[in-house]
């Protein structure tokens, strides 16, 4: 009993894995993507979208002019979530026709964040 009930759940799971890939194979968001964020550090954000929901990007911080690439994700639905290498996360929504808006974090040491807000349009 408990092996079927198990063989079931796996089963359905495996089925919406695979719906997800099947939605993504041409992302309604797929394309450039920018704007910027403010708060405990400011700059810019901009980011490709491709076929499959990939994001590929770079942020550039007004303050020193450097920049970090960064990687993310964004599903069917337009919830996107991006981390870079030094621990900035930037989650929210993307909308074709709208600013996307939402808040950033970075983590600086294991009890302490820095954080702001954001806003990205397309392209």
């Amino acid at each position: 009993m408990i092996k079927n009930t198990l063989f079931l759940l796996l089963f359905f799971v495996a089925c919406t894995s695979d719906e997800e890939s099947k939605r993504q194979v041409n992302s309604a968001y797929q394309g450039e993507w920018g704007g910027n964020f403010d708060g405990g550090n400011t700059g810019t954000i901009d980011f490709i979208v491709d076929k499959e929901g990939t994001i590929n990007g770079i942020l550039v911080f007004s303050s020193n002019n450097l920049s970090e690439e960064f990687q993310g994700y964004v599903a069917f639905d337009g919830k996107f979530d991006i981390n870079s290498p030094n621990k900035y996360y930037f989650s929210g929504i993307l909308n074709t026709s709208a600013p996307a808006k939402g808040k950033w974090k970075k983590l600086e040491s294991s009890n302490s964040y820095i954080s702001g807000n954001f806003t990205i349009n397309k392209k």
